[in-house]
Formats: C-alpha cells, structure tokens, sequence
C-alpha cells in the first residue's frame, strides 16, 4: 500500500475499507495515493469484518469517533439496517458502499457503485441512448447500475442471473421506478448466447474471476456472440484483465475495466464524504497508481 505523503497524526481521518476476505483489496492504494495528491490528512485501512459482526463493528466506530466506512462484499446490503439515514435507490437496490458519520453519531449511507459504472462508461466515449444492455449477475450492486442505466437512455435490460428468482426481483424494481424494459433470464449457455446477440452493452457485475474469490465463469462462449461495435465492462477491479475483459479484447470489442469504475466512483465519494472535488488529472492519478501496482495498461 503507498503511504508516500500520507499524515499520521491525532486528526487523521481514518476511512475504513471493510470486507470479507480483504486481501486482494485495491481501494485503499487508490484512496491513499490520492489523498497524497490532494494534500489531505487521511488514511484509507483495509479491515477485515466477517458477515454477522457489523453491528459491534460499527458500535466500535462510534466510540472511536471513526467517521468514514467505506463497505464491500459482503456487507453493502447489511450495513443498511444499522445506518441512520440511506438514500431512496441506495435503500430500495440494498447497496450501500459509503458511510458518514456526522459528529452527533448520526450515520449516512449511499451506494455510489451504479454512478462509478456510469461515469467509466461515459467517460469511454460510450452512447447509451436507445440501446439496448445486457447484464450478467444481480447481486447488491446490480439495481444501482440498472436505475443509472435507465437515467442515460438505455431502452432495453436483460438480467441474466443462476438464480432467476433474484434476477426477477431486481426487474421487478427496475420495472417499478424506470421506464426501462427490463427482463430475467436464467444465465444458462443458451439464454447467455441469444441475449448477446442484440446487446451494444455487456455488464459483467458479478464477483467470478475476482482475485481471491476462487471461482471463475464456467462459460464465456457468449462472448463470441456479442456485436462487433458492443462496449464490455466488468466490475472487478482485481485483475484488470478479468476472464470476461481477456475474452472481449481478443475479439476486439471495446472494453471498459473496473478500474475506471473505481476512479469513477471515487469522485462522488470524495465529494460526499469529505465536500472535496477530484479533477480528471485526480482520476487519471488514480488509475495510473494502480496500473503500476497491478502491472497492467488500460486504453
């Protein structure tokens, strides 16, 4: 982790990174080189909190007047329940991947992962207007980057999910609070081929293929069906070159990492947590700090 130009001191502002398991983590490297940049006492910790122990978690943050959490996998839904104020999507999706806590105690919540995949898209070049995406997972985060999606003018959404049951759920909000086709299918091979064949926008949001995680997609042959102009973007941040990324780009389809949602994501961090505006010369320090750590480029 690079602390270069980071303050330790009694008013450094801890932000803790919480998740289960924790070792593959990148958001604190992100977080800390750019609070180097910005001049800023803060730290970003990553710590390790089991599913189930939330409650004394955050009970141990009050009392160490420990204002800033930053949740991942698998506590974005949890922590909701022990949070004062979320806001009305956060709420409604279950996500939540950033927390306040103000000076009297009371505890705010927003779920910014729906809006760091839309900024990495758009910040592509991409055109979301009247298209149609197709989007593989429908965990915590799926609905957040669902309703984003419908507020840039997708027409269509499939949600294609092992678990048909969930991805339904997620369509029946989506259905609910948008205008925006959405339907469920289950993510068989078959289903996974036909849907891609009319997508201009592939969303891989699931954990598999994620370091550390140790399960991986059991078929990308779907991805040879994909339209030559479909832009494919992937959540995981860690590798870079994801199974579903690694197969898009030997097709030569225009890829979009979960690096870049992360810069993306951090902008409207930065500005609910701390009232600070990052720049694009901010982001771009952001996803090079992490470039170099993972040795990897991106376009």
């Amino acid at each position: 982790m690079n602390l270069e130009n980071v303050k330790f001191n009694t008013d450094t502002k801890l932000v803790l990174n919480i998740g289960d398991p924790m070792g593959k983590t990148n958001a604190p490297r992100a977080y800390n080189k750019l609070f180097g940049e910005l001049d800023m006492n803060a730290i970003m910790l990553p710590v390790e909190v089991k599913k189930g122990e939330l409650p004394q978690f955050m009970e141990a943050c009050k009392m160490l007047h420990i204002r800033y959490i930053s949740p991942t996998m698998p506590h974005k839904k949890d922590i909701i329940p022990l949070l004062d104020d979320v806001d009305e999507s956060s709420r409604i999706f279950q996500s939540v991947n950033a927390v306040r806590i103000d000076e009297d105690g009371t505890s705010h919540g927003v779920g910014m992962d729906g809006k760091g995949a839309l900024n990495a898209i758009l910040s592509s070049g991409v055109q979301l207007v009247g298209k149609e995406a197709l989007m593989l997972g429908s965990g915590s985060i799926s609905g957040v980057i669902g309703l984003e999606l419908s507020k840039h003018g997708i027409r269509k959404l499939t949600i294609l999910n092992r678990t048909v049951e969930k991805a339904q759920e997620i369509a029946d909000i989506l259905n609910t609070h948008t205008s925006m086709e959405t339907k469920a299918l289950a993510s068989t091979p078959e289903n996974l081929d036909q849907a891609a064949g009319t997508a201009q926008l592939f969303l891989q949001v699931t954990p598999l293929g994620m370091a550390g995680y140790g399960r991986t997609h059991e078929y990308l042959g779907f991805v040879d069906h994909l339209p030559k102009d479909c832009v494919v973007f992937d959540v995981i941040i860690n590798p870079a070159d994801t199974p579903v990324i690694s197969a898009a780009k030997a097709r030569g389809l225009k890829t979009v990492p979960g690096l870049k949602m992360l810069a993306g994501q951090m902008e409207v961090i930065f500005r609910f947590m701390f009232g600070v505006e990052l720049t694009q010369e901010d982001k771009n320090a952001c996803i090079q700090e992490l470039c170099q750590f993972l040795g990897v480029t991106i376009d």
